[in-house]
This record gives C-alpha cells, structure tokens and sequence, in this order.
C-alpha cells in the first residue's frame, strides 16, 4: 500500500507540471495575440511571479510531509531524539513558508483575475464592483499578513519552536479562519463581476454556457478553499490531508485565472478559425453605406481589406480615433457606454471583451450598412458591428 507522504509527492509533483505548462501556454497565447512578448501587460508579468509561488507551494509541501513539525498532541515533543527535534523544527519552518507561499499564490491568482474584469468592464457599471472587491482583496491580503505575522503568535520564533508555548503557533487556527473568510468572500465576489454581463449579453445559448462555464470555475476555487479547511479543522494530528487540498487548491487557483487567455493558442493550434458570437447595431450619422469593411484596420488608412496590421498601442489597446456610442447590457436599462473605435472610411474596429488585453480573443468589426435594430428608432443609417474571436489569421 502506498504510504500517505509517497501520495503526496505522487499528486503534487504530477499537478505541477500541469500548473507551469497551463502558464506557459497563457503567455505563448498573449504573445500570438500581442504580437510580441514585449508587449505582455502586468497581468501577464503577474502570472510568471505565480509560476515561482506555485513551486515554493509544491516544494514547501513536500518537505512538510517528508519532515516533522510542532503540530502534535501533547507530551509528544517532550519525548523526541536530538534528530527528530531538529527535524520538527526543519519542518515547522517549512509549515510557515508554505502558508506564505500559499497566501501569494491565492492573492496574485485573484489579481490576474481582476486585472481582466477590469480590462472587460470599462465603461460599465460592474466596473466599480471590480474596483471595490480589488481594494477588499488588497485589505483582506494586507490584514491577514498583519495578523498571521504580528498578532496570532508572538514572538515570531513560536511558529517553529518545539514544543509550543502558544497551540496557534502549532495549529494556525485563528489565522486560517481570517484567511478562509477573506479568500472565499472575495471569490464569491469576484463570481459575481463576470456572470451577469455574459448572461444579458445577445449571445448564442450554446456559446453564452460556454462562456458563463469558463468564467464559473471560480467555483472549483471556492470548494477547494472549503475543503481545505475542513480537513485541516477535522482531521487528527500527523495526517497530512490537509497538504493534498493546498496542492489542490494552488493549482486550481493556477488552471482557474489562465484558462480564460488560452483561445489565441488554442485557434492556432486546432485551426479553430473565427467565433461569431453576436450581431448588434448602432446609430451613424455618416453616408458610408458599405456593409463590407470586415477586419482589422490600420490607424488613418482608406480601404484596408484583407489588411493584417493591427491597430493596437504599445500596451495592448486598440487605438482609438474616434467614439462610437453603444448600449451595452451592463450598463443598466436604456444606458450608453462609450466605446473606443479604430475608425476609417469602410469601416472601423471596436474593442470588446477585455478591452485592450483581449485575453478571450474578442474584437468586433464595425461596417457601414443599413441593417436596423427593432428596438431602435432612429432614421439614421445604422452600423452593423459582428463580435468574432480572433483566428489564427489575425
């Protein structure tokens, strides 16, 4: 029978190379879609600092498992060998590093995650929400540490100490119950920021469950945060249960916050070609009357059909000439949000999604035509604009 430490090191070492590959894979992906690895934003540098977090969890995890440390009942450490106290206190310093390490790979996985929230709700209401659960995570983050570090145990030296004076330098009881209560509320949060644009969003009922799948694994987080703490309040002394969820959970945190940036890799690799997904339209005063204007454009440029220049600044975003007005559905009932436009006599484009980092490979082409919405009323020409998902052509 394989014993509960060889287990371990069995799943954890086979969930890590699966976490590093997943972050590879995100930024080969932004690369395609940026075009050049210079052009990554700080989500995207963010992520290579979780790829060194992840390993000192996976590391710190197993050197836990493999050594001692002062969790144990009472009278144990009284009656340890010179090597096994040394051992325990090697072990008990490795209990300490895991939860930070762990606190830095939650807390940057969320970071990720709101940096593109913000990116796809500029110009929305929800942008607020992500402002606001961006500074509870920041307060959340800074508490815990200040109480994990300064309050639960002191002196500091307790936390690997053998025997304990103080049980919280031992079980971590208090600190785990802030740090749960923090992390859960704020994913429970961060669920709701993406959910309800997708829902109201004119898309597909097929692409819209795919798109609300994608952006719900947060839940899968939520659970192994759960379950995490359970075993660690449940199970007895010397099981290491509790070690399995923290490499379940870290590397859930990992799949969860790159899975939504993997489409550019993935089209170019299954040759998955272009996502229509949504036809909307909006008012033009113009006369341009031409319906074929289908691409991408470069900035101040006349008929740019079949063009593959991309009309995006050095970070990213779409350069913008002038402003298209549009309803957009989180915005609120009969609500206008304004949106950046490359524009150019046939045709402009228009980003969407995440407004600049384009991590789901979205964008939407803005054409001249005559196709009118029956909710709107305006004698105007109007402009068709079609969300597609970027191919490997573009």
């Amino acid at each position: 029978m394989v014993s509960s430490v060889t287990a371990l090191t069995i799943e954890s070492w086979t969930l890590y190379p699966f976490g590093i590959l997943l972050i590879a894979a995100r930024i080969i992906s932004r690369r395609i879609l940026l075009g050049s690895f210079s052009k990554l934003q700080i989500d995207d540098w963010l992520m290579l600092f979780v790829a060194i977090t992840f390993t000192g969890v996976i590391v710190s995890v197993n050197q836990v498992s493999h050594n001692l440390s002062n969790y144990l009942p009472p009278g144990v450490a009284e009656e340890f060998t010179s090597e096994e106290h040394d051992n325990a206190v090697y072990g008990s310093k490795f209990v300490m590093i895991l939860e930070e390490f762990m606190l830095a790979n939650t807390w940057l996985c969320k970071a990720c995650l709101l940096i593109l929230y913000h990116q796809m709700t500029l110009g929305l209401k929800q942008n607020k929400l992500v402002k606001f659960v961006g500074g509870y995570c920041v307060f959340g983050y800074v508490l815990v540490q200040i109480l994990y570090l300064g309050v639960w145990c002191r002196p500091i030296q307790q936390y690997w100490q053998v025997p304990v004076d103080n049980s919280q330098c031992a079980s971590y009881y208090h600190h785990l119950i802030t740090s749960a209560v923090f992390n859960i509320t704020s994913d429970l949060l961060m669920l709701y920021i993406p959910l309800p644009i997708l829902i109201k969003a004119r898309l597909p009922l097929k692409r819209k469950i795919i798109l609300c799948g994608v952006f719900s694994l947060g839940v899968l987080v939520i659970l192994s945060a759960i379950l995490n703490r359970y075993y660690n309040f449940t199970e007895p002394y010397g099981s290491l249960i509790y070690l399995d969820w923290y490499t379940g959970e870290a590397a859930t945190s990992v799949f969860v916050a790159n899975v939504p940036h993997l489409w550019p890799l993935l089209s170019r690799i299954f040759t998955l070609g272009a996502f229509n997904s949504l036809r909307r339209t909006t008012g033009n005063s113009s006369g341009n009357n031409n319906s074929s204007g289908k691409g991408f454009y470069p900035k101040g440029s006349g008929n740019h059909k079949g063009s593959r220049a991309r009309p995006y600044d050095q970070h990213g975003y779409i350069q913008s000439e002038s402003e298209e007005r549009i309803a957009s559905a989180g915005a609120g009932p009969g609500a206008e949000t304004t949106w950046p436009l490359s524009d150019s006599k046939n045709g402009a484009t228009l980003e969407l999604g995440s407004m600049g980092s384009k991590p789901m490979g979205y964008a939407a082409t803005a054409a001249g035509g005559n196709e009118k919405d029956d909710n709107e009323h305006s004698n105007g020409i109007m402009k068709t604009v079609q969300i597609q998902q970027y191919s490997n052509e573009v």
